[in-house]
């Protein structure tokens, strides 16, 4: 019968279920008396819920004295960390693969570089493949709920197809359906800056924000964002790719075919060849070219400078564009920001913001690898949603 809202019994239970799992697992072990004040449900209701999702084999209560004080003690819902997911970070360089548990803890995690021309996509998914197999081998009492994977690409959301990734040289590629047959399990496939915003959002430097924009750079430059704290994606999954956001109508032709785009100003190998290295060694290369540039080397110094100026040029044109409370920025952008902040927002200031600069907090940030840890949300998100399909895990 349904409520006096509209929703039915059934749809509201599930709702709660699926509150106190969040819960939990975003912000750890939490006691029914404040899961009771924050939910605005019962002790009786409450109680009633925690146990169906103990009997779902999702979480566990413990019992302590609240403040070591005693009297009544408290039931502590903890999440149970042996459900969980193989995360997978595929960037242009490396491969990265970490086993995180319900709650959000990285258990295990391995890295593996590949080399230029390896990005063919039954190579790369037997890349994955092994590299999944091993971290779930000998692990007996774990129950995997799925795998989430991280691309830096266009990826569609109706079924996880690549349409485009040019620094892998994808095109209409159906990586998240080869790589599911391989497995045998469910798989799920983002855009690497749609994850990195969410784990921002979720874990890092945009707690308690609604309005986000996640930017981050390597090879090429990913966006990310959240609108009153829902995510933009778009009718078919692709919004937010402002690597390729025209910038300098005389500048170079891009990878995806344009003149000028934003990723051909900033970016890792941007940045090492202006300051005369060559391309590719990742942040520790990056970081390197900015301790040369801080010790005097003229070469290095123009090299950041030009990156920041691009860095706030284009971190001005996104603001205008979707007015975020922070602006979070990973990668070879956190890295100049970090090195270079003054001349970046001097490049911001050359011409109006429609938001007061004042009102946008832009920071790093706070995760080592964003986009992994999102590829572990996308993955835990349909038990989150639904507790019951647990039950569909084999």
């Amino acid at each position: 019968m349904p409520t006096r809202t509209g929703v039915g019994t059934e749809e509201l239970r599930r709702t709660n279920l699926c509150a106190i799992l969040q819960t939990v697992h975003t912000h750890g072990p939490t006691t029914r008396a404040v899961l009771t004040k924050q939910l605005g449900l019962n002790r009786s209701t409450i109680g009633a819920l925690t146990g169906e999702l103990q009997a779902l084999g999702l979480v566990s209560e413990e019992t302590a004295a609240v403040g070591g004080r005693s009297g009544r003690p408290s039931h502590l819902v903890v999440p149970r960390a042996d459900n969980v997911v193989v995360a997978v970070d595929l960037g242009v360089d490396r491969i990265a693969v970490a086993l995180v548990g319900l709650g959000g803890e990285v258990l295990e995690r391995h890295n593996r570089t590949h080399q230029r021309g390896e990005h063919d996509v039954d190579h790369v998914v037997d890349a994955v493949a092994q590299m999944v197999g091993d971290v779930l081998a000998d692990r007996s009492g774990l129950r995997c709920l799925g795998i989430g994977v991280s691309v830096p690409g266009a990826v569609r959301a109706s079924d996880g197809l690549v349409r485009f990734a040019p620094n892998l040289g994808w095109v209409e590629e159906p990586f998240t359906d080869l790589l599911a047959k391989r497995l045998g399990l469910r798989v799920s496939t983002g855009n690497d800056a749609n994850l990195g915003v969410l784990a921002e959002h979720l874990r890092g430097a945009a707690v308690g924000y609604s309005d986000v924009t996640y930017l981050s750079a390597s090879v090429g430059i990913g966006g990310g964002f959240l609108i009153g704290g829902r995510p933009l994606a778009g009718s078919t999954g692709y919004a937010g790719e402002v690597g390729h956001m025209q910038v300098d109508s005389h500048g170079p032709v891009c990878r995806c075919g344009a003149v000028g785009c934003w990723e051909t100003k900033v970016g890792e190998n941007v940045l090492l060849r202006s300051a005369g290295r060559l391309s590719g060694g990742g942040p520790p290369a990056v970081a390197e070219v900015i301790a040369a540039a801080e010790a005097g080397e003229e070469r290095a110094a123009e090299a950041v400078a030009k990156v920041a100026e691009w860095c706030g040029v284009g971190i001005r044109a996104i603001i205008n564009l979707f007015n975020p409370e922070v602006v979070v920025l990973g990668g070879c952008l956190a890295q100049v920001w970090r090195a270079a902040e003054d001349q970046v927002n001097e490049a911001m200031s050359r011409s109006k913001l429609m938001s007061p600069r004042e009102d946008v907090v832009i920071r790093s940030a706070l995760l080592e690898d964003s986009p992994l840890i999102g590829a572990a949300e996308l993955a835990f998100a349909p038990v989150l949603e639904h507790p019951q399909a647990v039950l569909a895990v084999i």
